[in-house]
């Protein structure tokens, strides 16, 4: 295994776990190899599945992610190990999009897969399902079935100390008195490396994204307001 290899899946795994622990409905399960190359996960995601012929809610799904020997030069394999009705997902693999470049990081594959479990994406041109395709355009109307974002929330900084004042009728000492502080401008945190922070112009809950997530809207977890990336 190359180096170079190595390296990408050392760093994939790391930001996985980063999200997952950033991400109540996100949850990892199981990895195999060192550093990883195969990974269960478990989404907690409104869904439908069929059984006899009728179409059931779920809301529990366990998904498995291989990373092939020539990745990240070919696509992750991504399959459901749990039921699930949708026009991009077979029993054998979960269509993540046409496109794919080794600049793209393993979570937005893993926020995809979110997304196309909610409804929040789905495509009936090419689908995996035909049967799944009919009946996802005849009840496009309640969609999403789960407005949940994928979106991993950024921690809010931590408060600092309150200050704590003298009691009544002490004076402080000169090696005691604390010194005039100097009001400064805030300054944004900073994204670890290979992150960007997102912002919701709405309600100000903070995000970290991949510098290589490339959709052009995300929905806001806080506040359910669509965010245009366009700008970004």
């Amino acid at each position: 295994m190359s180096n170079v290899r190595l390296r990408r899946l050392a760093a994939d795994y790391e930001k996985l776990k980063e999200y997952v622990r950033l991400h109540p409905r996100v949850s990892l399960l199981q990895v195999v190899g060192d550093p990883p190359e195969k990974f269960q996960l478990q989404y907690v995601i409104k869904s439908v599945r069929m059984q006899n012929q009728e179409i059931l809610p779920i809301q529990n799904h366990t998904v498995e992610i291989s990373l092939p020997r020539n990745y990240p030069r070919t696509p992750p394999q991504c399959r459901m190990l749990t039921p699930v009705f949708h026009p991009n997902i077979a029993p054998h693999a979960i269509c993540v999009g046409d496109h794919w470049s080794a600049g793209e990081s393993l979570q937005s594959i893993i926020m995809r897969i979110g997304e196309i479990l909610a409804y929040q994406s789905y495509n009936l041109k090419s689908p995996l399902n035909g049967e799944a395709a009919r009946w996802a355009e005849e009840n496009c109307d309640q969609f999403p079935l789960d407005r949940v974002s994928l979106l991993p929330e950024e921690e809010a900084p931590a408060k600092p100390a309150p200050q704590t004042r003298p009691a009544p009728g002490t004076r402080q000492t000169s090696q005691t008195k604390a010194a005039p502080q100097t009001k400064t401008a805030p300054r944004a945190k900073p994204a670890s490396e290979g992150y960007k922070i997102l912002v919701c112009p709405n309600c100000e809950a903070r995000y970290r994204l991949p510098e290589t997530f490339d959709k052009k809207k995300v929905r806001c977890k806080k506040c359910e307001e669509i965010i245009d990336l366009s700008g970004v």
